[in-house]
Protein backbone atom coordinates (compact mmCIF):
# COMPACT_ATOMS: atom_id res chain seq x y z
CA UNK A 1 0.00 0.00 0.00
CA UNK A 2 3.03 2.37 0.84
CA UNK A 3 4.75 1.70 -1.89
CA UNK A 4 1.53 2.06 -4.13
CA UNK A 5 1.29 5.81 -2.15
CA UNK A 6 5.14 6.60 -3.18
CA UNK A 7 5.20 5.37 -6.50
CA UNK A 8 5.12 8.40 -9.41
CA UNK A 9 4.62 10.85 -6.01
CA UNK A 10 5.53 13.72 -8.12
CA UNK A 11 3.19 12.86 -11.15
CA UNK A 12 0.55 12.10 -8.17
CA UNK A 13 1.44 15.85 -6.55
CA UNK A 14 1.76 17.27 -9.79
CA UNK A 15 -1.72 16.04 -10.78
CA UNK A 16 -3.10 17.21 -7.35
CA UNK A 17 -2.17 20.63 -8.29
CA UNK A 18 -3.64 20.57 -11.41
CA UNK A 19 -6.99 19.43 -10.29
CA UNK A 20 -7.25 22.03 -7.86
CA UNK A 21 -6.30 24.64 -10.79
CA UNK A 22 -8.80 23.40 -12.69
CA UNK A 23 -11.51 23.23 -9.55
CA UNK A 24 -10.49 26.97 -9.25
CA UNK A 25 -10.67 27.99 -13.19
CA UNK A 26 -13.81 26.32 -13.17
CA UNK A 27 -15.05 28.02 -10.28
CA UNK A 28 -13.47 31.21 -11.08
CA UNK A 29 -15.36 31.21 -14.77
CA UNK A 30 -18.42 30.40 -12.66
CA UNK A 31 -18.34 32.74 -10.06
CA UNK A 32 -15.35 35.40 -10.76
CA UNK A 33 -13.95 37.56 -8.57
CA UNK A 34 -14.46 41.11 -9.32
CA UNK A 35 -15.54 44.61 -8.77
CA UNK A 36 -18.89 47.10 -8.95
CA UNK A 37 -19.11 50.70 -8.41
CA UNK A 38 -21.79 52.61 -6.64
CA UNK A 39 -22.52 56.30 -6.34
CA UNK A 40 -23.59 58.82 -5.24
CA UNK A 41 -23.19 57.77 -1.58
CA UNK A 42 -23.55 60.24 0.99
CA UNK A 43 -21.43 60.68 3.71
CA UNK A 44 -23.14 61.36 6.86
CA UNK A 45 -21.10 63.66 9.36
CA UNK A 46 -21.01 62.31 13.04
CA UNK A 47 -20.45 64.29 16.32
CA UNK A 48 -21.04 67.65 15.34
CA UNK A 49 -20.72 69.29 18.87
CA UNK A 50 -16.91 69.35 18.91
CA UNK A 51 -17.52 72.10 16.35
CA UNK A 52 -20.38 73.46 17.44
CA UNK A 53 -19.89 73.09 21.22
CA UNK A 54 -16.98 75.39 20.77
CA UNK A 55 -19.19 78.44 18.94
CA UNK A 56 -18.17 77.58 15.77
CA UNK A 57 -20.17 76.07 12.83
CA UNK A 58 -18.24 74.36 9.35
CA UNK A 59 -19.42 74.03 6.01
CA UNK A 60 -18.28 71.47 3.98
CA UNK A 61 -16.57 72.36 0.92
CA UNK A 62 -16.59 71.36 -2.72
CA UNK A 63 -19.17 69.02 -2.68
CA UNK A 64 -16.76 66.38 -0.70
CA UNK A 65 -19.40 64.66 1.72
CA UNK A 66 -20.69 63.05 -1.65
CA UNK A 67 -18.62 59.88 -2.73
CA UNK A 68 -18.35 57.07 -4.63
CA UNK A 69 -17.31 53.41 -3.80
CA UNK A 70 -15.56 50.50 -5.76
CA UNK A 71 -16.47 46.79 -4.22
CA UNK A 72 -14.37 44.07 -4.97
CA UNK A 73 -16.02 40.38 -4.05
CA UNK A 74 -17.44 37.69 -6.12
CA UNK A 75 -19.51 38.03 -8.45
CA UNK A 76 -23.02 36.42 -6.87
CA UNK A 77 -21.97 38.26 -3.67
CA UNK A 78 -21.88 41.72 -5.49
CA UNK A 79 -25.53 40.68 -7.56
CA UNK A 80 -26.99 40.66 -4.55
CA UNK A 81 -25.71 44.02 -3.08
CA UNK A 82 -27.43 47.86 -3.13
CA UNK A 83 -26.64 51.06 -2.67
CA UNK A 84 -28.84 51.67 0.90
CA UNK A 85 -26.53 48.51 2.31
CA UNK A 86 -23.66 51.03 2.35
CA UNK A 87 -23.12 53.35 5.10
CA UNK A 88 -20.41 56.18 4.41
CA UNK A 89 -19.64 58.41 7.94
CA UNK A 90 -16.83 60.83 8.68
CA UNK A 91 -16.78 61.14 12.34
CA UNK A 92 -15.48 64.64 13.69
CA UNK A 93 -14.13 63.20 17.09
CA UNK A 94 -11.89 60.84 16.19
CA UNK A 95 -11.48 61.22 11.94
CA UNK A 96 -10.77 65.01 12.13
CA UNK A 97 -7.39 66.36 10.43
CA UNK A 98 -5.58 69.37 10.21
CA UNK A 99 -8.82 71.06 11.64
CA UNK A 100 -10.24 70.85 7.83
CA UNK A 101 -10.28 67.19 7.16
CA UNK A 102 -12.30 64.41 8.55
CA UNK A 103 -11.69 60.64 7.86
CA UNK A 104 -14.55 58.76 5.79
CA UNK A 105 -15.19 55.33 6.67
CA UNK A 106 -17.38 52.81 4.80
CA UNK A 107 -19.00 49.47 5.96
CA UNK A 108 -21.65 47.19 4.11
CA UNK A 109 -24.48 45.23 5.99
CA UNK A 110 -23.06 42.39 3.84
CA UNK A 111 -20.82 40.25 6.18
CA UNK A 112 -19.11 38.88 3.04
CA UNK A 113 -17.78 42.28 2.10
CA UNK A 114 -15.59 43.75 4.19
CA UNK A 115 -13.86 47.42 4.91
CA UNK A 116 -10.98 46.23 2.88
CA UNK A 117 -12.64 44.85 0.06
CA UNK A 118 -13.98 48.96 -0.96
CA UNK A 119 -12.17 51.05 -2.04
CA UNK A 120 -13.14 55.23 -1.94
CA UNK A 121 -13.22 58.01 -4.45
CA UNK A 122 -11.85 60.50 -1.69
CA UNK A 123 -10.69 59.55 1.84
CA UNK A 124 -12.13 62.48 3.83
CA UNK A 125 -14.58 65.27 3.57
CA UNK A 126 -12.86 69.22 3.30
CA UNK A 127 -14.47 71.06 6.00
CA UNK A 128 -14.23 75.21 6.64
CA UNK A 129 -15.05 75.95 10.45
CA UNK A 130 -15.84 79.43 11.27
CA UNK A 131 -17.52 81.67 13.88
CA UNK A 132 -21.17 81.11 14.43
CA UNK A 133 -23.18 84.18 13.70
CA UNK A 134 -27.29 85.06 14.68
CA UNK A 135 -29.59 87.73 13.20
CA UNK A 136 -33.01 88.89 12.71
CA UNK A 137 -33.95 89.86 9.45
CA UNK A 138 -38.05 91.44 8.43
CA UNK A 139 -39.62 89.61 6.77
CA UNK A 140 -40.90 90.85 3.26
CA UNK A 141 -43.80 89.36 1.35
CA UNK A 142 -43.36 88.73 -2.61
CA UNK A 143 -46.81 88.25 -4.62
CA UNK A 144 -45.97 85.81 -7.29
CA UNK A 145 -48.96 86.06 -10.16
CA UNK A 146 -51.72 87.75 -11.19
CA UNK A 147 -54.48 88.05 -8.85
CA UNK A 148 -58.81 88.66 -10.52
CA UNK A 149 -59.17 91.44 -12.76
CA UNK A 150 -60.50 94.77 -11.02
CA UNK A 151 -58.58 93.13 -7.53
CA UNK A 152 -55.99 93.72 -5.38
CA UNK A 153 -54.31 92.64 -2.67
CA UNK A 154 -54.64 95.39 0.42
CA UNK A 155 -52.48 93.97 3.04
CA UNK A 156 -50.47 90.95 3.02
CA UNK A 157 -49.46 90.29 6.66
CA UNK A 158 -46.90 87.30 7.53
CA UNK A 159 -47.35 85.09 10.22
CA UNK A 160 -43.99 86.73 11.74
CA UNK A 161 -42.57 89.95 11.05
CA UNK A 162 -39.48 88.96 11.95
CA UNK A 163 -37.43 85.86 11.48
CA UNK A 164 -34.00 84.57 13.24
CA UNK A 165 -31.50 83.53 10.99
CA UNK A 166 -28.32 81.19 12.21
CA UNK A 167 -25.15 79.89 10.39
CA UNK A 168 -21.70 80.67 9.73
CA UNK A 169 -20.76 84.26 9.91
CA UNK A 170 -19.49 84.96 6.15
CA UNK A 171 -22.97 83.32 5.07
CA UNK A 172 -25.21 85.51 7.86
CA UNK A 173 -23.31 88.89 6.28
CA UNK A 174 -24.44 88.13 2.57
CA UNK A 175 -27.82 87.73 3.53
CA UNK A 176 -29.71 91.45 2.99
CA UNK A 177 -33.37 90.15 2.13
CA UNK A 178 -35.79 87.54 3.46
CA UNK A 179 -39.12 87.22 1.62
CA UNK A 180 -41.68 84.69 1.88
CA UNK A 181 -43.44 84.17 -1.72
CA UNK A 182 -47.14 83.32 -2.15
CA UNK A 183 -48.41 82.56 -5.56
CA UNK A 184 -51.39 84.67 -5.75
CA UNK A 185 -52.91 83.96 -9.32
CA UNK A 186 -56.35 84.71 -9.85
CA UNK A 187 -56.97 85.37 -6.37
CA UNK A 188 -60.20 87.85 -5.51
CA UNK A 189 -61.28 86.79 -2.18
CA UNK A 190 -59.26 87.14 1.19
CA UNK A 191 -57.77 84.21 2.51
CA UNK A 192 -54.38 83.15 4.10
CA UNK A 193 -51.63 81.58 1.76
CA UNK A 194 -48.24 79.31 2.59
CA UNK A 195 -45.31 80.56 0.96
CA UNK A 196 -41.73 79.55 0.77
CA UNK A 197 -38.84 81.66 2.53
CA UNK A 198 -36.15 82.94 -0.29
CA UNK A 199 -32.53 84.55 1.57
CA UNK A 200 -31.56 86.86 -0.81
CA UNK A 201 -28.10 88.85 -1.07
CA UNK A 202 -27.51 92.81 -2.35
CA UNK A 203 -27.77 91.89 -5.69
CA UNK A 204 -31.02 89.94 -5.08
CA UNK A 205 -29.54 86.42 -5.35
CA UNK A 206 -30.54 83.40 -3.41
CA UNK A 207 -28.09 82.98 -0.97
CA UNK A 208 -26.88 79.09 -0.03
CA UNK A 209 -28.98 78.05 2.90
CA UNK A 210 -27.76 74.93 3.55
CA UNK A 211 -26.12 75.46 6.88
CA UNK A 212 -28.65 77.96 8.43
CA UNK A 213 -31.23 77.47 10.47
CA UNK A 214 -34.33 79.35 10.72
CA UNK A 215 -36.17 79.79 14.44
CA UNK A 216 -39.14 77.97 14.46
CA UNK A 217 -39.63 78.25 10.77
CA UNK A 218 -37.74 75.37 8.17
CA UNK A 219 -40.49 74.72 5.81
CA UNK A 220 -42.25 78.48 5.07
CA UNK A 221 -44.45 80.85 5.92
CA UNK A 222 -48.12 81.45 6.13
CA UNK A 223 -49.12 84.75 4.74
CA UNK A 224 -52.82 86.26 5.27
CA UNK A 225 -54.02 88.71 2.36
CA UNK A 226 -57.12 91.32 2.13
CA UNK A 227 -58.62 91.37 -1.33
CA UNK A 228 -59.24 95.79 -2.80
CA UNK A 229 -61.32 96.57 -5.44
CA UNK A 230 -59.61 98.25 -8.04
CA UNK A 231 -60.16 100.80 -10.85
CA UNK A 232 -59.01 103.70 -12.89
CA UNK A 233 -60.05 107.48 -12.51
CA UNK A 234 -58.89 110.69 -14.14
CA UNK A 235 -56.63 113.40 -12.43
CA UNK A 236 -58.50 116.99 -11.72
CA UNK A 237 -55.75 119.55 -11.74
CA UNK A 238 -56.93 123.63 -11.52
CA UNK A 239 -54.57 126.23 -10.70
CA UNK A 240 -55.63 129.90 -8.46
CA UNK A 241 -53.60 133.13 -8.81
CA UNK A 242 -53.11 135.86 -11.63
CA UNK A 243 -49.90 136.27 -13.57
CA UNK A 244 -48.18 139.51 -13.75
CA UNK A 245 -49.60 142.14 -15.56
CA UNK A 246 -49.13 141.65 -19.03
CA UNK A 247 -48.99 138.16 -19.05
CA UNK A 248 -52.29 135.45 -18.86
CA UNK A 249 -52.40 131.77 -18.02
CA UNK A 250 -52.25 129.88 -21.19
CA UNK A 251 -52.91 126.01 -20.26
CA UNK A 252 -51.92 123.43 -17.87
CA UNK A 253 -51.00 119.48 -18.41
CA UNK A 254 -49.70 116.84 -15.81
CA UNK A 255 -48.67 113.48 -16.29
CA UNK A 256 -49.85 110.86 -15.60
CA UNK A 257 -53.73 112.22 -16.29
CA UNK A 258 -55.06 108.82 -15.16
CA UNK A 259 -54.24 106.41 -11.63
CA UNK A 260 -55.30 103.31 -10.41
CA UNK A 261 -56.97 103.55 -6.99
CA UNK A 262 -58.57 100.67 -5.04
CA UNK A 263 -60.37 100.58 -1.72
CA UNK A 264 -63.50 98.85 -0.28
CA UNK A 265 -65.96 98.23 -2.77
CA UNK A 266 -68.73 100.99 -1.06
CA UNK A 267 -66.23 103.32 -0.90
CA UNK A 268 -64.73 103.26 -4.29
CA UNK A 269 -67.84 102.72 -6.68
CA UNK A 270 -68.24 106.74 -5.07
CA UNK A 271 -65.32 107.70 -6.84
CA UNK A 272 -64.92 108.94 -10.44
CA UNK A 273 -62.07 111.12 -10.26
CA UNK A 274 -59.29 112.24 -8.16
CA UNK A 275 -59.12 116.18 -7.64
CA UNK A 276 -56.35 118.31 -6.65
CA UNK A 277 -57.12 121.89 -5.05
CA UNK A 278 -56.74 124.81 -7.29
CA UNK A 279 -54.54 125.73 -4.14
CA UNK A 280 -52.26 123.32 -5.06
CA UNK A 281 -50.61 125.30 -8.42
CA UNK A 282 -50.31 128.71 -7.56
CA UNK A 283 -49.75 130.95 -10.71
CA UNK A 284 -50.33 134.68 -8.83
CA UNK A 285 -47.65 136.84 -9.93
CA UNK A 286 -45.57 134.10 -12.08
CA UNK A 287 -44.86 135.68 -15.94
CA UNK A 288 -42.69 132.64 -17.05
CA UNK A 289 -43.68 128.73 -17.41
CA UNK A 290 -43.87 126.91 -14.50
CA UNK A 291 -43.02 123.18 -13.63
CA UNK A 292 -43.73 121.10 -10.62
CA UNK A 293 -44.37 117.71 -9.05
CA UNK A 294 -46.81 116.61 -6.47
CA UNK A 295 -47.90 113.99 -4.34
CA UNK A 296 -51.20 113.29 -4.73
CA UNK A 297 -51.52 110.88 -1.99
CA UNK A 298 -52.65 113.85 0.59
CA UNK A 299 -55.62 114.62 -1.77
CA UNK A 300 -56.72 110.48 -1.66
CA UNK A 301 -60.70 110.76 -0.12
CA UNK A 302 -60.59 108.44 3.10
CA UNK A 303 -60.76 104.64 2.55
CA UNK A 304 -58.96 105.42 -0.67
CA UNK A 305 -55.12 104.41 -1.59
CA UNK A 306 -53.13 104.05 -5.03
CA UNK A 307 -52.91 100.85 -6.13
CA UNK A 308 -49.21 101.64 -7.00
CA UNK A 309 -47.86 103.69 -4.54
CA UNK A 310 -44.88 104.54 -7.20
CA UNK A 311 -48.01 107.08 -8.83
CA UNK A 312 -47.81 109.05 -6.15
CA UNK A 313 -46.00 111.84 -8.11
CA UNK A 314 -47.37 113.67 -11.03
CA UNK A 315 -45.53 116.18 -13.12
CA UNK A 316 -47.63 119.54 -13.39
CA UNK A 317 -46.12 122.11 -16.22
CA UNK A 318 -48.22 125.65 -16.25
CA UNK A 319 -47.95 127.71 -20.02
CA UNK A 320 -47.42 131.48 -19.28
CA UNK A 321 -48.01 133.56 -22.29
CA UNK A 322 -47.45 137.15 -23.02
CA UNK A 323 -50.60 139.09 -23.92
CA UNK A 324 -50.94 141.11 -26.72
CA UNK A 325 -52.79 143.62 -28.25
CA UNK A 326 -55.07 144.02 -31.08
CA UNK A 327 -56.98 147.13 -32.35
CA UNK A 328 -60.87 146.77 -32.96
CA UNK A 329 -63.05 149.03 -34.59
CA UNK A 330 -66.37 150.08 -33.24
CA UNK A 331 -68.94 151.87 -35.20
CA UNK A 332 -70.52 154.61 -33.16
CA UNK A 333 -74.03 152.86 -34.87
CA UNK A 334 -73.20 149.87 -32.19
CA UNK A 335 -72.58 152.24 -29.47
CA UNK A 336 -76.07 151.89 -26.95
CA UNK A 337 -77.17 155.41 -25.36
CA UNK A 338 -79.07 154.89 -22.20
CA UNK A 339 -79.97 157.42 -19.86
CA UNK A 340 -80.54 160.27 -22.06
CA UNK A 341 -82.79 163.04 -20.71
CA UNK A 342 -86.28 163.36 -22.10
CA UNK A 343 -86.50 165.86 -24.43
CA UNK A 344 -82.59 165.44 -25.46
CA UNK A 345 -80.51 163.45 -27.90
CA UNK A 346 -77.05 162.52 -28.28
CA UNK A 347 -75.08 164.31 -31.75
CA UNK A 348 -71.51 162.38 -31.88
CA UNK A 349 -70.39 164.65 -34.74
CA UNK A 350 -67.79 163.49 -37.05
CA UNK A 351 -67.01 160.83 -35.19
CA UNK A 352 -67.97 157.22 -36.92
CA UNK A 353 -66.36 155.07 -35.11
CA UNK A 354 -64.39 154.60 -32.04
CA UNK A 355 -60.76 151.99 -31.32
CA UNK A 356 -60.40 149.58 -28.29
CA UNK A 357 -57.41 147.94 -27.70
CA UNK A 358 -57.75 144.37 -26.62
CA UNK A 359 -55.21 142.16 -24.82
CA UNK A 360 -54.88 138.72 -24.82
CA UNK A 361 -52.72 135.53 -25.71
CA UNK A 362 -52.90 134.76 -29.13
CA UNK A 363 -55.60 131.84 -28.71
CA UNK A 364 -57.25 134.32 -26.78
CA UNK A 365 -57.36 137.11 -29.48
CA UNK A 366 -57.96 134.15 -32.12
CA UNK A 367 -61.36 133.28 -30.39
CA UNK A 368 -62.24 136.98 -29.69
CA UNK A 369 -65.84 137.26 -31.54
CA UNK A 370 -65.69 141.14 -32.17
CA UNK A 371 -69.04 141.31 -32.66
CA UNK A 372 -70.00 139.96 -29.52
CA UNK A 373 -67.99 143.06 -28.00
CA UNK A 374 -70.94 144.90 -26.48
CA UNK A 375 -70.07 149.08 -26.08
CA UNK A 376 -73.27 151.67 -23.91
CA UNK A 377 -73.00 155.12 -23.45
CA UNK A 378 -74.40 156.13 -19.88
CA UNK A 379 -75.07 160.03 -20.58
CA UNK A 380 -75.78 161.26 -16.97
CA UNK A 381 -76.35 164.53 -17.77
CA UNK A 382 -79.19 166.45 -17.82
CA UNK A 383 -78.32 169.87 -19.40
CA UNK A 384 -77.69 170.66 -23.32
CA UNK A 385 -73.87 170.99 -24.00
CA UNK A 386 -70.51 169.42 -24.68
CA UNK A 387 -69.81 166.43 -23.16
CA UNK A 388 -66.81 163.64 -22.82
CA UNK A 389 -67.35 160.21 -21.40
CA UNK A 390 -66.21 156.81 -20.55
CA UNK A 391 -67.44 154.17 -22.82
CA UNK A 392 -68.93 151.35 -20.89
CA UNK A 393 -67.11 148.39 -22.66
CA UNK A 394 -68.33 144.71 -21.80
CA UNK A 395 -65.82 141.85 -23.71
CA UNK A 396 -67.04 138.23 -24.55
CA UNK A 397 -65.86 135.73 -22.16
CA UNK A 398 -62.91 134.43 -24.12
CA UNK A 399 -60.25 135.96 -21.50
CA UNK A 400 -59.25 138.90 -23.31
CA UNK A 401 -59.38 142.19 -21.34
CA UNK A 402 -59.63 146.22 -22.50
CA UNK A 403 -55.86 147.45 -22.38
CA UNK A 404 -57.41 150.95 -21.51
CA UNK A 405 -60.60 153.17 -21.09
CA UNK A 406 -61.57 154.48 -23.96
CA UNK A 407 -63.24 157.91 -24.30
CA UNK A 408 -66.05 159.45 -26.57
CA UNK A 409 -66.87 163.27 -27.15
CA UNK A 410 -70.45 163.89 -28.13
CA UNK A 411 -73.06 167.09 -27.48
CA UNK A 412 -76.24 166.58 -26.09
CA UNK A 413 -79.00 168.69 -27.49
CA UNK A 414 -82.51 169.74 -27.25
CA UNK A 415 -85.37 167.56 -29.52
CA UNK A 416 -87.35 169.81 -31.81
CA UNK A 417 -90.92 169.01 -31.98
CA UNK A 418 -90.38 167.44 -35.27
CA UNK A 419 -88.25 165.32 -33.37
CA UNK A 420 -90.85 164.55 -31.13
CA UNK A 421 -93.39 163.77 -34.05
CA UNK A 422 -91.15 161.01 -35.45
CA UNK A 423 -91.94 157.45 -35.35
CA UNK A 424 -88.55 156.26 -34.55
CA UNK A 425 -87.46 158.48 -32.49
CA UNK A 426 -85.86 156.18 -29.54
CA UNK A 427 -83.18 158.38 -28.00
CA UNK A 428 -81.14 155.49 -26.89
CA UNK A 429 -80.62 154.52 -30.05
CA UNK A 430 -77.98 154.98 -32.47
CA UNK A 431 -79.84 155.61 -35.37
CA UNK A 432 -82.36 157.71 -33.74
CA UNK A 433 -79.15 159.48 -33.40
CA UNK A 434 -77.99 159.39 -36.70
CA UNK A 435 -81.99 160.50 -37.61
CA UNK A 436 -81.33 163.40 -35.38
CA UNK A 437 -78.48 164.83 -36.87
CA UNK A 438 -80.47 164.57 -40.53
CA UNK A 439 -83.77 166.63 -38.46
CA UNK A 440 -81.01 169.26 -36.79
CA UNK A 441 -79.52 169.97 -40.19
CA UNK A 442 -83.73 170.67 -41.06
CA UNK A 443 -84.19 172.62 -37.85
CA UNK A 444 -81.31 174.64 -38.84
CA UNK A 445 -83.21 175.59 -41.78
CA UNK A 446 -85.88 176.42 -39.88
CA UNK A 447 -84.09 178.53 -37.30
CA UNK A 448 -82.25 180.78 -40.46
CA UNK A 449 -86.08 181.56 -41.09
CA UNK A 450 -86.95 182.45 -37.63
CA UNK A 451 -83.69 184.29 -37.81
CA UNK A 452 -84.96 186.31 -40.39
CA UNK A 453 -87.66 187.75 -38.92
CA UNK A 454 -86.35 187.64 -35.36
CA UNK A 455 -84.20 190.64 -36.67
CA UNK A 456 -87.63 192.55 -38.54
CA UNK A 457 -88.91 192.55 -34.60
CA UNK A 458 -86.10 193.29 -32.95
CA UNK A 459 -85.78 195.94 -35.83
CA UNK A 460 -89.21 197.60 -34.88
CA UNK A 461 -88.37 196.90 -31.54
CA UNK A 462 -85.10 199.77 -31.97
CA UNK A 463 -87.20 201.61 -33.85
CA UNK A 464 -90.20 202.04 -31.01
CA UNK A 465 -86.73 202.50 -28.24
CA UNK A 466 -85.57 205.25 -30.74
CA UNK A 467 -88.93 206.99 -30.54
CA UNK A 468 -88.45 206.32 -26.66
CA UNK A 469 -85.39 208.06 -26.76
CA UNK A 470 -86.58 210.77 -28.97
CA UNK A 471 -88.89 212.03 -26.29
CA UNK A 472 -87.14 211.28 -23.08
CA UNK A 473 -84.22 213.62 -24.88
CA UNK A 474 -87.16 216.20 -26.12
CA UNK A 475 -88.22 216.11 -22.27
CA UNK A 476 -84.87 216.69 -20.86
CA UNK A 477 -84.24 219.68 -22.81
CA UNK A 478 -87.85 221.20 -22.02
Amino acid sequence: MKKMLTNNLGLKLLSVIGAIMLWLIVMNIDDPYTYRDFSPIQVTMLNENVVTDQGKVYKIEDGSDVISIRVWGKKSVLRELDITDFTATADMQKNIKYNDLVGIEVTCSNKNIRSADINLSRENVVISVEDASSEQFNVVVKQNGKVADGYMIGTALPEQSLIQISGPASVIAKIKRVEVEIKTTGVNSDRTIHGKLNVLNSDGEAVDTTYLEYTGKNDGMDVAITMLRSKTVPLSVGHTGTPEEGYSFSSISYKPETVMIAGASDAISKITAILIPDEAINIDGVSENQQQTIDITQYLPDGIRLADETDALIAVSVEIEKKQGKTVTIPVSRIGVQNVPAGMEVDFGDTSSIELVVMGTSSELAALDTEAIAVTLDVGHTRAGNYTETLNVTLPDSGCSLMQDVEIQYKLVKRTAADDNKTTGDSSSTNGSIDSKKENVSDAGNDNTTGNSTPDNTAGDNSSGDSAGESKNDSATE
